[in-house]
């Protein structure tokens, strides 16, 4: 078992940094162009091996720990942070499949909403609600961190939901559901590098409350970037044209939308 783990936390940690460094270069490459989308194929493929194995990992860690004979209430650390990277997987996951769906399906929004990819949404909440449930339930030192972080798979599943259960009601809004979870999942990819990565590169520690630093850093500088990139691309695009029945252009077969991602900058 902790072969098996040792390789796929390798693959997760190679994985990890591909996608880290792919990130960027969609965020400031022409929208639409080729090293968009070149990058953001590379970026997301690197997040379903990263996530995937942040599953199977976080599950392996909980066998090992019930293998050993460490029970719970002994050390809902250990338990708390496996549970929550299991599903911070999870959702991160959901984010990029959401991203990539919302341009996939932009001609035909109606078609986003598909049994596995509500399934998803839901798996995505439920995740967080689960680790929201653990740290209350078992209080210890992580459950602070625990708490602040999980709500992250609410968003995305809610994230997702509405655009299913709404599609094309907002113009452009495939492209501002397609941005939004991307930069979200670079979020996770950053907390991860950050909490993980980073500090075994140069061996650095935090003492006291600034702890948490590494953990919430990423959130803090990434969640203001989605809603400053979400608001400048909104004025840029403007409101858009309404149809009789109240639906922005941005909604049905539109020609204007499937033509969009080349005109995005």
């Amino acid at each position: 078992m902790t072969l098996i783990l040792n390789i796929i936390v390798g693959a997760h940690v190679i994985a990890g940094f591909v996608g880290l460094a792919a990130f960027w270069i969609p965020v400031f490459a022409r929208k639409g162009g080729v090293s968009h989308k070149r990058f953001g194929a590379v970026y997301a493929n690197c997040a379903y091996l990263v996530t995937g194995s942040a599953v199977i990992a976080s599950t392996g860690r909980v066998v090992t720990y019930q293998s050993q004979g460490i029970a719970v209430a002994e050390a809902p650390e250990l338990y708390g942070f496996a549970l929550f990277l299991g599903c911070l997987g999870i959702a991160t996951f959901a984010a990029v499949r959401q991203s990539m769906r919302a341009v996939q399906t932009r001609a035909r929004p109606d078609t986003l909403r598909t049994p596995m990819h509500l399934g998803l949404a839901w798996l995505s909440i439920a995740g967080s609600v689960l680790v929201i449930l653990f740290a209350l339930t078992y209080w210890s030192d992580a459950s602070t961190i625990l708490l602040a972080l999980s709500p992250v798979g609410i968003f995305t599943g809610a994230r997702m939901l509405n655009l299913m259960w709404n599609p094309g009601v907002e113009h452009m809004g495939w492209f501002y559901s397609h941005m939004g979870s991307m930069l979200g999942g670079g979020i996770a990819f950053h907390t991860a590098f950050a909490v993980f990565g980073l500090q075994r590169i140069w061996d650095y520690s935090f003492a006291g409350a600034l702890g948490v630093l590494p953990w919430i850093l990423p959130t803090l500088v990434g969640v203001p970037g989605i809603v400053l990139s979400t608001r400048y691309y909104r004025r840029k695009f403007g409101p858009g044209p309404v149809s009789a029945g109240g639906v922005g252009a941005g909604g049905g077969a539109s020609p204007r939308v499937a033509a969009a991602p080349p005109a995005v900058r």
